[in-house]
């Protein structure tokens, strides 16, 4: 398996949080889970003719079916997709809010999961995907894509927008994020949907459970359940195991197990190259 991860510079790196390509998987990884983090998801594949399918649900009874590239991001649990040997993935992670105030496209707007890159961007993006199936190196890949978002990175208040600030400071009550930003609750509450398609109360839940995430992959067999519990203020371990599951589909003993099946998993946050067998 070809795995590489690029995080851009500034100012996209204020908008996209990294890219990363996969290609050459084996029939041994049937499925490969994209986690739900806070920010879209451009999903890109680089072989034309490919059709890829992602379940929406543990028993696999919802689905999508997508080729090209799609949209996906702003689920609230794992998807799923079946894993093709022959195909070559570029995905383009993006930060909160990032992909709203780059392209200002609501993303309470996106109604549907894995909807298609295309109908979202226009023409413009299916001139960029010709450029991408017709380039083999991994660099200048990921060269299109920035040089393509860069076209949309002419506002540069986000950086001291109210997502980002939110953002800065997800961890603090929700209380005085309202009153530390200057506006009311009411005007809050619709910008940070607007711009993400959640809650700031999700958000945060979010942000504990990607941080867990971390942990678990820098500790793996060090890691200690009882103090990630107790750190992250969970109610109990009950809590703790259900949010997660709830999140990612599979225990978080079953998570750890697919950190230490496979290397390249501890890369990336927000995927498991190689979740359990029985997904």
């Amino acid at each position: 398996m070809k795995f590489h991860k690029h995080i851009p510079a500034y100012p996209l790196s204020d908008y996209i949080q990294h890219m990363v390509y996969v290609s050459g998987s084996t029939s041994s990884i049937p499925y490969i889970k994209e986690l739900p983090d806070r920010g879209v998801n451009l999903v890109i594949e680089l072989q034309e003719k490919n059709i890829n399918t992602a379940f929406l649900d543990a028993d696999l009874k919802e689905k999508r079916v997508m080729k090209n590239a799609w949209i996906s991001g702003m689920q609230t649990q794992a998807l799923l997709y079946q894993n093709k040997q022959d195909s070559s993935i570029l995905s383009v992670r993006f930060t909160t809010g990032g992909f709203y105030a780059l392209t200002k496209i609501p993303i309470t707007a996106i109604q549907t999961v894995c909807l298609e890159a295309e109908l979202l961007l226009g023409n413009s993006f299916k001139n960029l995907y010709e450029k991408l199936i017709n380039t083999e190196d991994v660099l200048q890949l990921f060269g299109h894509i920035e040089s393509y978002f860069l076209r949309y990175s002419s506002d540069l208040r986000f950086e001291d927008s109210l997502v980002k600030f939110i953002d800065r400071n997800i961890e603090k009550p929700i209380d005085w994020l309202i009153t530390k930003s200057g506006y009311s609750q009411k005007h809050v509450i619709h910008i940070v949907k607007q711009h993400t398609g959640f809650s700031t109360k999700y958000l945060q839940r979010l942000h504990r459970f990607q941080k867990v995430i971390r942990d678990i992959q820098t500790l793996k067999g060090k890691t200690d359940w009882l103090t990630l519990v107790n750190e992250y203020d969970y109610y109990d371990q009950a809590h703790f195991v259900k949010e997660f599951i709830q999140f990612t589909g599979i225990k978080p003993t079953q998570y750890l197990l697919s950190q230490m099946e496979m290397e390249e998993n501890y890369l990336v946050a927000d995927m498991i190259l190689q979740p359990p067998a029985n997904p």
